[in-house]
């Protein structure tokens, strides 16, 4: 499928022509964001976010949608509703609702994105749980943004400064075209008057197959890149049910592969975790000056980011899924290995998650 999808986008990209008709920007209705629902027997329904520029509203904006089979024909007939064309030229996000992604994939949506020569590669992609109209109708408290620029900066802040991990069309796409690995993308649902991410979509080739919950996307985006901020929330197994909060100051992740030189010998990787960070809140009627209880605090952290580590691992070999990118690494060393061949032996690759927690400040409440 993933073969299918690249000699796609080839042949569409072989067919833009570099003399596209020019246009004047007062002349186009520019979207910032858009959205799309599956609906009955194939159908889309299809979101345009517009600015609508208004001295005394700042942050106003209008909403269009249209319904069709094809994502194409959803953006003629939104144009049909607007004074000037319709183009996403400034679309900072793109919100699919579970159902499309789960049901249709994402494959006519990408060929769609790729063939409009005006739209960049930084636009992020998200899943949303429930209805991307419920979402895009949402009355914020308390603010005066867009809802598409208040969406894409949602994300944006928790990719920068929390614990979910970085993506954008241009990383998405490569996902989805590279062998040995699979895509993620940030999972958002609307609760009450507000939006939350609250996890990260998993894909199988252009499919969404499952999500990771908020509380293990920290150790997740530990795994797949070196990052800053994020926080880490636990409950000590003590007799005060103590609750713990380390922010992360800076994380590091190596992985360590060791070849198949038989055919016996089990494909080894070791993935290795390094945090230091600071301990936020430390709900006990104790001192923590004690460097025993720093200690104990370490190991505990250190002992359940590599268990979480591992029954990520475990879901995924399960699911037959691969978005470390273990695939991609392994054969970066192993040039003999095939991709056919990697997905017979994935199941059977041995894991292993190693973390080392430093903690370097304690600013704590007590």
């Amino acid at each position: 499928m993933k073969r299918y999808l690249l000699i796609s986008l080839m042949l569409v990209s072989i067919t833009l022509s570099s003399c596209a008709q020019p246009r004047l920007l007062d002349e186009l209705n520019i979207a910032q964001a858009a959205g799309f629902d599956l609906l009955e027997e194939g159908e889309m329904k299809g979101f345009f976010v517009f600015p609508v520029f208004k001295r005394e509203q700042q942050g106003s904006y209008q909403i269009l949608s249209a319904r069709s089979n094809t994502l194409s024909n959803i953006q003629f007939l939104v144009s049909e509703k607007s004074p000037f064309p319709v183009v996403m030229g400034q679309v900072q996000v793109i919100l699919i609702s579970e159902k499309l992604a789960t049901e249709v994939g994402m494959i006519d949506l990408m060929n769609y994105i790729y063939r409009d020569p005006i739209i960049g590669a930084r636009q992020v992609f998200a899943i949303v749980g429930g209805e991307v109209e419920d979402l895009l109708y949402t009355k914020m408290n308390q603010t005066n943004l867009n809802i598409g620029v208040y969406i894409a900066d949602l994300l944006s802040q928790n990719m920068r400064n929390g614990n979910e991990p970085l993506t954008n069309q241009h990383i998405f796409m490569n996902q989805m075209l590279a062998k040995g690995v699979d895509a993620y993308l940030p999972y958002i649902k609307k609760t009450s008057n507000a939006i939350h991410v609250t996890g990260v979509a998993l894909f199988d080739n252009e499919k969404m197959v499952d999500q990771i919950p908020g509380d293990k996307a920290f150790t997740f985006k530990a795994m797949i890149e070196n990052h800053k901020n994020g926080i880490y929330e636990f409950r000590l197994g003590d007799h005060a049910k103590t609750h713990v909060v380390i922010e992360n100051i800076k994380s590091h992740v190596s992985y360590q592969i060791r070849k198949t030189e038989h055919l016996r010998r089990k494909p080894k990787v070791t993935i290795t975790i390094k945090l230091k960070g600071e301990l936020k809140e430390f709900m006990k009627y104790k001192r923590i000056d004690s460097p025993s209880i720093l200690q104990h605090v370490e190991k505990e952290v250190e002992k359940r980011i590599a268990q979480q580590g591992k029954d990520l691992v475990q879901s995924f070999k399960k699911q037959k899924i691969d978005p470390l990118g273990l695939g991609l690494r392994y054969r970066s060393k192993d040039k003999a290995m095939t991709p056919e061949k990697w997905e017979e032996i994935y199941p059977d690759v041995d894991v292993h998650i190693k973390c080392q927690m430093k903690i370097v400040q304690t600013g704590v409440s007590q």
